[in-house]
């Protein structure tokens, strides 16, 4: 599996990924994830987009993410926020106290984990009882604008091919975003699958704004500067062409599993 340094696009990560939806963590005290009060392990938290709204809404989150670059410009976002921490660790090594934590989340970076490791850290950490939550969200494909756009960025590959991200490149099969096999990772290692749902919603973005939320997708972070810089510099041109629209309205989806961690019998 190809590792990816999304610190290489610290700053344009912040910046151009704030795109989780508003309505994401009431869907999620609806369907009985109590979050003001809890303590939370966000995983993979980048540069905390998802650890600032849930300290929003009144939880104390200890942050986990292994690019220094990322923390760097996610402390500068979260600002002095009490009740959020940054860790600068692993989610297969989170260094984090055992048996603490009443909900464990996952944005954007399951399929980067080790998951049979990272599972095993979670079980240490994650109370009996207590919740895993694994999201995913980004655009779709289906309109012109993210065609074109992907059409070029395949078209700079060093092998022509936009391969899944990730442990995605196995799955056999999709379920709301998350291949198939990890349903039955879960479930082997007694987490319950208390919900699977999806969300629909859109995004505006100005020329600018849709170049600098490529620049963070995984095929891009992970091109050398100057192929990257020369990649976004042809999809400007072709945004450029069309002088009549200057904005686009971006499908996205969010998918969410929330899963409960057994207790023990």
């Amino acid at each position: 599996m190809k590792k990816v340094d999304f610190g290489n696009v610290a700053k344009e990560y912040l910046k151009y990924r704030d795109d989780i939806p508003e309505n994401l963590l009431k869907g999620l005290e609806k369907r009985g994830v109590e979050i003001s009060g809890s303590k939370v392990a966000d995983l993979g938290a980048g540069p905390g987009l998802l650890s600032k709204m849930l300290s929003n809404h009144g939880a104390i989150v200890d942050a986990v993410e292994p690019s220094e670059e990322l923390i760097k410009v996610g402390k500068k976002f979260v600002g002095d926020d009490p009740r959020i921490n940054f860790t600068q660790k692993y989610a297969e090594d989170t260094g984090l106290k055992p048996n603490t934590y009443d909900i464990v989340t996952v944005m954007r970076a399951w399929h980067w984990f080790d998951t049979e490791e990272a599972i095993k850290e979670i079980k240490r950490i994650l109370k009996p009882g207590g919740h895993l939550i694994i999201m995913d969200s980004g655009f779709t494909s289906g309109i012109k604008v993210v065609k074109k756009s992907m059409k070029i960025i395949k078209n700079n590959a060093s092998d022509k091919q936009l391969k899944a991200a990730g442990a995605k490149e196995d799955a056999t099969q999709m379920i709301n975003s998350f291949p198939v096999e990890w349903f039955d990772e879960w479930k082997y290692s007694r987490f319950d699958l208390l919900d699977l749902y999806k969300m629909d919603y859109d995004v505006t973005f100005t020329n600018e704004e849709w170049l600098g939320r490529l620049a963070t997708v995984s095929w891009l972070a992970a091109f050398k500067e100057k192929k990257r810089k020369r990649t976004l510099e042809e999809v400007k041109e072709y945004l450029e062409k069309d002088k009549s629209k200057d904005s686009h309205k971006i499908p996205h989806v969010l998918s969410v599993a929330i899963l409960q961690n057994r207790n023990k019998e």
